[in-house]
């Protein structure tokens, strides 16, 4: 009988421990990733960077399982013919501008995939914390591949921090660098941080949707075009950790 509990207790455990006791959500699933290069750089940075094989792997299990991925250009389509409640959707995003973004893109593209790609348009050509950024003609590779381009600001600060004028050049600056290689449309607030002065700022300057950290999927009618959800994929994502992202948005309690 002990032995009967014991095992009923481990399986209550892996299912808290593991959000299979939340039920799958119909929306979009909105991923983050940085870095498609594991290569350590001994900073924070290292948790978030995962091998290209690993993420081939990942974007070959969505294809399996039957997900649609999409560009931010088609969410007003899906919102008006509510589409997101019956089929599987996939918005996937990139921050910063890492040089090794190319290579996510031509992996995307192999696969008839879509990108989103954040770029802190400060630093193109340069480097950030030791790893090399996008150039300008890697930025011109990934729009020619068929990806989106959206702004991360220009010096990948915590706006909120900010005055009005200086949110103001952040993004108007971002926006007139990018707008050099794309129509930009949307935002990733740096560090998930963000107020609703800069939320108003981002409207002012005509972008239409802007990137949160919510570990949630992103149901259209539930959240703001100004806070719409990511879940943010890790160098220690298993691929039961990733089933649970794109089904429940979080992984892990």
């Amino acid at each position: 009988m002990i032995y009967l509990t014991l095992f009923f207790l481990s399986i209550f455990a892996l299912l808290l421990r593991f959000n299979f006791y939340r039920l799958p959500k119909k929306g979009i699933s909105v991923l983050l990733y940085h870095r498609i290069d594991d290569s350590p750089t001994n900073s924070s940075l290292d948790k978030f960077s995962i091998s290209p094989s690993i993420f081939e792997k990942q974007i070959k299990y969505l294809k399996k399982k039957g997900y649609t991925s999409i560009l931010p250009s088609e969410i007003e389509q899906l919102k008006k013919n509510r589409a997101w409640k019956k089929n599987r959707y996939v918005l996937i995003t990139f921050d910063d501008g890492y040089k090794d973004n190319v290579k996510a893109a031509e992996i995307l593209n192999n696969y008839s995939m879509k990108g989103l790609f954040f770029i802190s348009t400060a630093y193109i050509g340069k480097t950030m914390n030791g790893v090399k950024m996008l150039d300008e003609n890697d930025i011109e590779r990934i729009v020619l591949l068929g990806m989106a381009i959206g702004s991360h600001s220009h010096n990948h600060t915590k706006l909120p921090k900010l005055n009005t004028d200086e949110i103001d050049k952040e993004i108007s600056q971002s926006l007139k660098i990018l707008s050099r290689f794309f129509n930009v449309e949307d935002f990733a607030y740096p560090f998930g941080s963000y107020s609703q002065e800069v939320v108003n700022i981002l409207q002012q300057n005509k972008v239409k949707r802007a990137y949160i950290i919510g570990q949630k999927i992103y149901q259209i009618d539930k959240f703001s075009e100004y806070e719409i959800p990511r879940a943010i994929v890790r160098k220690n994502t298993s691929l039961t950790d990733f089933y649970l992202l794109i089904t429940r948005g979080r992984a892990r309690i």
